[in-house]
C-alpha cells in the first residue's frame, strides 16, 4: 500500500558495504524530501546581495523569488527608502532585512533592539532578526554602524560610502538565502568506489 513503512530485522553486520549502502540511501530520501518541501514553500530562487542605493536608500538586484511555490520574476530596486524605522546607537551595530513579495514591494524587518540599545557586533545584530515573514522572502540583510555622537538616522542619514546626513561609519551587505541551501541537504551521498559523489 502507498504510503506505508515496513520494518525488517537486517541481516549484515554494520559497516558492510551493503548496510552502508541502505544507510546512504536512506539518506538520499531525506534530500529528496527536502527539495520537495522547498518547492512549495518561500524563498530565493536566484540570490542577490542588496547593495547601497542612492543618497540614503538602498538597492536590491532583480531576482526570483518563490512565494507558496510559485516563482515571480522581480525587477530591480535602485532607491527603496528606508523610511523613519530609528536610529542605531554610536558604536553599535543594527541589522535590517529587506523582504519582497510577489508584487515586487519591499519592507524591512529590523532586529528589536536595533533602535534602543543596538547590538555589540554584526553577527549578535544579524542573529537577532525574527524569522522571514509568512508569504515574503528575504532577499538580503544590510548590517549598519555609526560612529557619529547622533547615530545612524533610518531616511537621514546614508550608508557607509554615501551621501547624506552622517554616513554611516560601517555597512556590510549580506545575500539573502536560497530555497535549495546546502544547509538543507546534510546527507552524505551514495559514491564509487573511488569516493566520487554519484547523488
Amino acid at each position: 500500500m502507498a504510503g506505508t513503512t515496513t520494518a525488517s530485522v537486517p541481516t549484515t553486520p554494520p559497516g558492510s558495504d551493503v548496510a552502508d549502502l541502505v544507510v546512504q540511501f536512506n539518506k538520499v530520501i531525506d534530500d529528496i524530501a527536502a527539495i520537495l518541501a522547498a518547492s512549495t514553500g518561500d524563498g530565493n530562487v536566484t540570490i542577490v546581495t542588496p547593495t547601497i542605493g542612492t543618497t540614503v536608500t538602498v538597492a536590491v538586484p532583480a531576482s526570483v523569488i518563490q512565494i507558496n511555490g510559485v516563482p515571480t520574476l522581480l525587477a530591480a530596486l535602485t532607491a527603496q527608502a528606508f523610511g523613519s524605522l530609528g536610529t542605531i546607537p554610536q558604536n553599535m551595530y543594527g541589522a535590517i532585512a529587506l523582504e519582497r513579495v510577489a508584487a515586487g514591494t519591499c519592507t524591512f524587518v529590523s532586529a528589536s533592539a536595533n533602535y534602543t540599545t543596538g547590538y555589540a557586533t554584526d553577527a549578535l545584530a544579524r542573529a537577532a532578526l525574527a524569522a522571514q515573514t509568512a508569504d515574503r522572502v528575504r532577499v538580503g540583510i544590510v548590517v549598519i554602524s555609526p560612529s557619529h555622537a547622533s547615530g545612524w538616522v533610518a531616511g537621514t542619514d546614508a550608508l557607509q560610502g554615501g551621501t547624506g546626513g552622517n554616513p554611516a561609519a560601517y555597512t556590510a551587505y549580506y545575500p539573502g538565502v536560497g530555497l535549495y541551501d546546502p544547509a538543507l541537504f546534510l546527507a552524505a551521498k551514495i559514491g564509487n568506489r573511488a569516493g566520487t559523489a554519484r547523488t
